[in-house]
């Protein structure tokens, strides 16, 4: 480890505005043994500090946080493998909210913080929490376009300097110093991180954990890419050549955030850090519900309540921003097709031998128990408008399976939605005018099939 020392030239990482590279190497990053350093993994939830500095909204209301934290607790269902919320401590609305939480006494998630790299924000801290907080994230601003451009640092070993004075003054309060290198992805890694890092573990007595923060999304997870970019190599390395204790933060400007958790975990990382529904600045955090849904796949389900994420998901939709509808996990159509051929296999998978055939997992995994699986556009066939009219029947009269595609009035339903989309060709023109660019209501279809029995027997 000697062989690391701080390497006095700037290093940058300068892509001229153009799109960030990625150098492919033939060798592979190396997986690390598992150990009590990497294992059991572990999730960190970001929703109320990094989520919260998203551009869309300007304020995550109080109680909404609190809630928020409830329903993390009831998410995590006892497991502790959504370890830790973190939260800032600035304002009087955040004391006041980690005071609320503080008295909550959950084991799961437990409440940690964030501060600024300054031995008075960690004062502040310890005086707000009353040394109930016993571990903090600050930030440590890893790359020399921080160091130099943005903080006006003289050099990289002043840098090191500066951030050891909140770590150190951590450690006297007996808080734990959970070290973000932000912008590590372009950092100097060998002549900058790692020394750093090897420094802090040192005059920590080991005690101090690092979180990897891919700050603009440029991480990328295959395990040939290079450093700083490669995320699997950028892990394996700063693992090996420090023994330290590590933790993913990604940002999804690339749509890579999930990924690159993932990766991370894989290659050496104990904790990964989400915001749920990808909260947080620019394109956002990984999404918490998607790391889950992941972590779940790939390490096995430790006991999470799945249950519990929708309402979650309606509590942000409600409070603080709209879930988008197609979010994975929890948006509120991610279950629902148009297209004719996916909805004939909607239709056919619940006798199906194979069992689901165009849905990935059983909605009610998620706490889905009424879900729109077939919406009635421009791409729909026979079997949706079945579907529907079934659907719609049974509410209406309570009759069941009156619908099929051997029906006449099915076919009748079919030809007169298309037409409606066709529209009228308007030869003078030469294009089609008129045409419908809105879904067909239930009611609507159904109305369409009663006028069909009833004018000209359909059956």
């Amino acid at each position: 480890m000697s062989e690391f020392a701080v390497n006095p030239e700037r290093r940058y990482y300068d892509y001229h505005g153009r799109m960030p590279p990625v150098t492919m190497e033939d060798t592979a990053a190396e997986l690390p043994p598992p150990s009590s350093q990497t294992h059991p993994k572990l999730i960190t939830d970001t929703t109320l500090r990094d989520g919260a500095q998203d551009p869309r909204f300007a304020l995550f209301p109080n109680e909404a946080k609190l809630r928020y934290c409830d329903l993390l607790h009831q998410l995590d269902n006892g497991t502790g493998r959504i370890e830790a919320v973190e939260v800032f401590i600035y304002q009087r609305r955040d004391v006041w909210v980690l005071e609320k939480l503080l008295e909550r006494g959950y084991d799961y998630p437990r409440i940690t913080t964030w501060t600024r790299a300054a031995p008075k924000d960690i004062k502040l801290l310890a005086e707000v929490s009353a040394g109930a907080i016993k571990e903090t994230g600050m930030l440590a601003s890893s790359s020399d376009h921080h160091i130099f451009d943005k903080m006006g640092m003289p050099s990289k070993a002043e840098a090191v300097e500066r951030y050891l004075a909140p770590i150190m003054t951590a450690c006297e309060l007996g808080i734990r110093p959970r070290v973000h290198l932000e912008d590590v992805t372009k950092a100097d890694i060998e002549g900058w991180a790692i020394p750093f890092m090897l420094r802090v573990l040192k005059e920590t007595d080991g005690q101090a954990r690092f979180r990897l923060c891919d700050t603009l999304g440029i991480g990328v997870p295959d395990p040939h890419a290079a450093m700083p970019v490669g995320i699997p190599k950028l892990v394996s390395t700063i693992a090996r050549a420090t023994g330290a204790e590590l933790e993913f933060h990604g940002h999804s400007d690339f749509d890579f955030s999930v990924a690159n958790s993932m990766a991370a975990y894989r290659y050496g990382c104990k904790r990964v850090n989400a915001a749920f529904s990808g909260l947080g600045e620019r394109t956002g955090n990984a999404p918490l519900e998607a790391v889950l849904a992941n972590y779940i796949r790939v390490y096995g389900d430790p006991g999470f309540n799945l249950e519990v994420l929708p309402e979650i998901a309606e509590l942000l939709h409600r409070e603080v921003l709209p879930v988008a509808q197609n979010m994975p996990i929890i948006g509120r159509d991610i279950f629902t097709t148009q297209a004719g051929i996916h909805q004939t296999g909607i239709q056919r998978q619940a006798g199906a031998a194979g069992g689901l055939i165009y849905l990935p997992y059983d909605p009610a995994l998620v706490g889905r128990r009424e879900v729109e699986s077939s919406r009635i556009g421009s791409l729909s066939g026979m079997e949706g408008i079945a579907a529907i009219l079934n659907q719609a029947a049974e509410a209406v009269t309570g009759e069941k399976g009156k619908f099929s595609i051997a029906s006449r009035v099915v076919k009748q339903v079919y030809d007169a939605v298309h037409e409606a989309y066709n529209g009228q060709y308007n030869p003078d023109q030469d294009k089609f005018v008129g045409y419908r660019t809105t879904f067909f209501a239930a009611e609507e279809i159904l109305a369409l099939a009663q006028t069909f029995i009833r004018h000209e027997g359909g059956k």
